[in-house]
């Protein structure tokens, strides 16, 4: 099979290559809690030496459009996965990965808790049941001291499939940072030990009102005014057109509620920028459930087949217009309720 690269195609490649990334990227990453709302500080690190992370491709977005950047861009909120560049995708490539978690106000879960819970959750398919073995920690692989976080501990970490890893955490105000190595063997895991260690003293915590996060996702949850409010910090009114754009398209996440709304940043005939942010549905009262009545087989497949009747969904859209000199002047939410009819 013969493959032609276009005059076109040899400059987006030569492009890409030519603006790979020399200076370490930074990731802020702001981590949600389990009602919905986000940590109070976002997390940063940087990339380790010899490695690569979706900020140090100039052209990871250029592909990468619908439901697949909308997940890409969810895990790229509280996680960062690095790859080495001669190695990216393979069971005999190394991996590491920092993760964050937000804690409570009382600063739950701990350092230990997050370790039992790394445990329990790694290399465990969601949907699997009953679940794998758990992978186990073999011993305390060292320690070693960050001028951030004090000394911290290193765990070796073996599991089922035969992978090896070594895992650190660390815990500051309200968010728990775990970063861990995964490799096909000790020898290999051993020799990127030192990265682990200069991505963990990379880390810095800070207040989410002076660091924004690499991605940010509106809870849809709250009030109209209180987003307008939060999507107003970030945009501020008099912003011109084209910073509220690259702002938008680099920053905020886009959601969507089927499969065939793709999730981007539209403009419209007058200039205004418009995307969806969100969306929701509330459980339907269904009403009593009828008691379970033996049947047969052919009474069975004589009934007529009623399709499921799915709850309303909520679409959230947000607005931001602009004046004749193509400054911002307001932010709009609007919600718009979908329902599923059923087909007679």
């Amino acid at each position: 099979m013969n493959f032609f690269l276009s005059p076109w195609s040899l400059v987006g490649l030569s492009i890409c290559s030519m603006f790979s990334s020399v200076q370490a990227a930074e990731y802020c990453l702001r981590p949600s809690k389990e009602d919905g709302t986000d940590a109070n500080n976002v997390v940063c690190c940087s990339t380790p030496t010899g490695w690569e992370g979706w900020k140090d491709d100039p052209c990871y977005w250029d592909s990468v459009e619908g439901f697949t950047k909308m997940w890409l861009q969810g895990s790229h909120i509280s996680n960062v996965s690095f790859g080495q560049p001669n190695c990216k995708v393979g069971p005999e490539c190394a991996f590491l990965d920092l993760e964050t978690r937000a804690r409570d106000s009382r600063g739950q879960p701990d350092v230990e808790a997050g370790l039992r819970d790394f445990l329990d959750q790694l290399e465990q398919p969601q949907d699997l049941s009953p679940r794998d073995r758990l992978c186990v920690v073999v011993n305390r692989f060292g320690s070693f001291h960050t001028e951030n976080f004090g000394v911290l501990t290193i765990w070796r970490i073996r599991c089922p499939s035969g992978h090896q890893y070594l895992v650190t955490l660390l815990a500051q105000r309200d968010v728990l940072v775990t970063i861990y190595l995964r490799a096909p063997g000790e020898a290999s895991i051993a020799a990127e030990v030192h990265s682990l260690k200069e991505l963990a003293r990379s880390v810095r915590v800070t207040d989410a009102s002076s660091t924004l996060p690499d991605i940010i996702k509106v809870n849809v949850d709250l009030p109209d005014q209180t987003i307008k409010d939060q999507l107003l910090r970030f945009t501020p009114l008099a912003t011109p057109r084209k910073k509220v754009y690259e702002f938008l398209e680099s920053h905020l996440f886009k959601d969507i509620w089927d499969m065939t709304s793709p999730a981007k940043l539209h403009s419209a005939e007058n200039g205004d920028l418009y995307t969806q942010i969100g969306h929701y549905s509330r459980p339907m009262d269904v009403g009593p459930v009828p008691r379970p009545t033996i049947t047969t087989d052919e009474e069975l497949r004589s009934r007529p087949q009623t399709p499921p009747i799915l709850p309303p969904t909520t679409v959230v859209r947000a607005f931001w217009k602009f004046d004749k000199q193509h400054k911002l002047r307001d932010v709009e939410i609007q919600r718009e309720v979908v329902e599923f009819k059923v087909r007679q």
